[in-house]
């Protein structure tokens, strides 16, 4: 009897096993190819040509949408990563060489300065590979983003040098401190430019009312205001993005000048001069609220070598001067 159990039970569990193998073979596995690092990554080249990375923009779009914002953004041969803002919350994207892509939250975001994924230009990675093989005749290893700085990062395989530094379109390949070669200071999206100064300055109205100092340049901005007797430093970036705030002491007294006063459109008056010749030649700008010939000024420096080194004028751009005129 016991021998009889036995042989039904093994009966049994046969049938089972064929039922299974059955069904499986009815609706098969759960198909995984869709999903991030499953399946078959079937890819010609790399993620760093063009074509390829338009799966990455691709990715990022779906995940974040065109207008979300990025912060920082690594591109390797078969995988990229991104750090991005969404709601205040910091949310990171992996994406495989299938264009894949899974994302996550990692907390509160500080900070930063970020850039919309709509911006990125998947023909800036051609561009920069040819140049960088250019100037090395090695390959390039994986390219970083900054979002704030709106720079391409390109580090090399091997040899020297080791890593260059390009724009946005991938144009303007240089070493880390070379000056751009690229005439950036009259891009659409420079902070020189009216339209986005003035965004800077309505930013800076939520801070304070009078204005301690202000440089400017194409990327960033550098503001010290004064609110309730104490100094506020804010840094600001594209899309005038607020990237850093420090409040301090005011101890003694400061020079300042009223915050209405400051105008957008003086860099563009000064630029249209025939000693600037264009705001594209404009480097940065730094505005002085200690009175010079009894006015506030604001000083626009011009390309390293160039005569005169920057020009100066009103509160309003006007009355355009520079070191040694009229000696």
């Amino acid at each position: 009897m016991r021998a009889l159990a036995v042989f039904f039970g093994l009966i049994a569990t046969l049938a089972g096993a064929y039922g299974g193998f059955a069904l499986m073979r009815e609706v098969g596995p759960a198909d995984l190819t869709g999903q991030y690092g499953r399946g078959d990554a079937a890819i010609t080249g790399n993620l760093m040509q063009s074509e390829n990375f338009a799966r990455v923009k691709e990715a990022l779009e779906r995940e974040l949408g065109p207008d979300g914002r990025i912060s920082y953004l690594n591109v390797e041969l078969l995988e990229a990563s991104a750090t991005a803002v969404e709601g205040g919350r910091q949310v990171n994207v992996r994406i495989d060489a299938a264009g894949r892509s899974e994302r996550n939250e990692s907390g509160e975001a500080t900070p930063t300065g970020t850039m919309p994924v709509s911006k990125l230009d998947a023909d800036a990675l051609d561009v920069i590979r040819e140049a960088a093989r250019e100037e090395t005749g090695e390959p390039v290893k994986n390219v970083t983003l900054q979002g704030g700085s709106r720079q391409w990062t390109v580090y090399m395989l091997r040899g020297e040098p080791d890593s260059f530094v390009a724009n946005l379109d991938g144009k303007g390949l240089r070493l880390s401190g070379e000056p751009n070669p690229e005439p950036v200071g009259g891009a659409p999206d420079s902070l020189l430019r009216a339209k986005n100064l003035q965004k800077v300055l309505d930013a800076v109205a939520k801070e304070g009312d009078r204005v301690l100092d202000l440089t400017v340049w194409p990327e960033r901005a550098s503001v010290q205001v004064e609110s309730k007797g104490r100094g506020v430093s804010l840094s600001y970036g594209y899309d005038a993005e607020l990237t850093g705030r420090d409040v301090r002491s005011l101890n003694g007294s400061y020079e300042s000048i009223p915050l209405e006063r400051v105008d957008a459109r003086a860099l563009e008056r000064m630029a249209k001069s025939k000693y600037v010749k264009g705001l594209k030649r404009a480097q940065y700008a730094i505005l002085r609220p200690q009175p010079i010939e009894n006015t506030p000024q604001w000083l626009l420096y011009l390309p390293e070598g160039n005569d005169p080194p920057y020009v100066t004028a009103n509160l309003k751009g006007r009355g355009l001067s520079w070191p040694g005129r009229g000696f």
